[in-house]
């Protein structure tokens, strides 16, 4: 549509005698570098808009990093293998430090409650719900301890899919 325009453009500027295979060839490659143009100035402008959205994501992944990144990596496995369960009282002991962690990077989530406000909703229920969990649980045989730890794995694997996808920029 746009290309039939230029062309009636061109032509009408063109003298109204019959035109030489010289003038049609010139209206086209008129045509061909206003295109050109076009496509070049759009492409400038969509790199523009993307480069801004990295730069964005970069910035953001910043944060996370500085608040999850020791959670995630220390904090969390560690504190997690003070968890056991006590075969002679039949009960779940050591629940104290990693529901310590859990508020923590709730806490410390906080910062994401003005920027972020669908991501704090989201990992601040996920990380109540696996902290509940864990205080609620008390007396249990070893079979329903191994269910419990197998439902904790999966919270866990939530919560760390959420803040990983969040930091490479994956996700909403």
């Amino acid at each position: 549509m746009f290309v039939k325009y230029l062309v009636l453009v061109a032509s009408k500027a063109a003298p109204n005698d019959k035109m030489s295979l010289d003038n049609k060839l010139a209206i086209w490659a008129i045509v061909i570098s206003i295109l050109a143009i076009l496509v070049s100035a759009g492409t400038v402008i969509w790199q523009g808009c993307q480069e801004r959205k990295r730069q964005k994501i970069d910035l953001k992944s910043l944060f996370y990093k500085d608040i999850y990144w020791e959670y995630l990596i220390k904090k969390i496995p560690e504190s997690r293998n003070f968890v056991k369960h006590s075969a002679i009282e039949n009960k779940i002991t050591g629940t104290d430090k990693i529901t310590d962690e859990l508020n923590n990077i709730r806490r410390d989530s906080l910062f994401f409650k003005f920027t972020d406000k669908t991501f704090y909703d989201g990992i601040c229920e996920k990380l109540e719900n696996l902290e509940d969990k864990y205080v609620k649980a008390d007396k249990m045989i070893l079979a329903k301890y191994n269910e419990f730890n197998k439902e904790v794995d999966i919270m866990l694997t939530e919560i760390y899919d959420m803040i990983t996808s969040k930091y490479t920029g994956t996700s909403n």
